[in-house]
């Protein structure tokens, strides 16, 4: 029974993984305009779509165009905390853990689960902060897709910091937003470390 509970929690993790990267991809065709018939682009579509509308019907309306990274960060969550908490139930049915340790290894991979989510979100802010700085000593062409996709996951962020930097030759906002993220993943990343070493199983 352990074994095959085992077995179950790394096929869990596998699949979530896989359809982790599905949504990636789902992402990247959607900037290139592929092609729509072809079989495997369809199959990452009709994959993916259902959980981007699904979450987009839960946000504000505001946020309806990020749903599909908070369905990828939603996915990845599970990734984390699904195989964790088969594993934990596991190890109690198996008899190697009581509940009350079961209950807190569960809790502690949710919370981490939940950290883990947290610091991937700033770090893709930090890694579109980078790219916009970039782009801004460029100049890129504004109808290219994927530069409009990056300016318009970026400015909720950039325009605050616009409106209370001084006004130099440079935007500096990107750079400021930049610094800011990378000490606050430091931060979370600190706070993971703890939970991470509370696991149990």
């Amino acid at each position: 029974m352990t074994e095959y509970i085992l077995n179950l929690a790394s096929l869990t993790g596998w699949v979530l993984k896989i359809y982790s990267w599905m949504h990636i991809a789902a992402f990247v065709l959607s900037w290139i305009n592929a092609d729509q018939n072809n079989a495997i682009v369809s199959l990452i579509n009709r994959s993916t779509m259902p959980l981007w509308n699904w979450v987009g019907q839960k946000l504000p309306n505001k946020f309806v165009p990020f749903a599909p990274i908070f369905a990828l960060m939603l996915v990845i969550f599970g990734e984390i905390t699904a195989p964790g908490v088969i594993r934990s139930l596991g190890a109690t049915v198996g008899g190697t853990i009581g509940v009350e340790i079961a209950l807190k290894n569960i809790v502690f991979y949710l919370v981490y689960g939940g950290l883990y989510i947290v610091s991937n979100i700033i770090g893709f802010i930090f890694f579109l902060s980078v790219v916009w700085f970039v782009f801004t000593l460029v100049n890129p062409p504004l109808n290219n897709p994927i530069i409009r996709s990056i300016m318009f996951l970026i400015d909720p962020f950039i325009t605050p910091l616009q409106r209370v930097l001084p006004r130099a030759k440079i935007d500096l906002s990107p750079l400021v937003l930049a610094l800011i993220t990378f000490f606050l993943r430091e931060i979370v990343g600190k706070m993971m470390i703890p939970i991470q070493a509370g696991l149990v199983v």
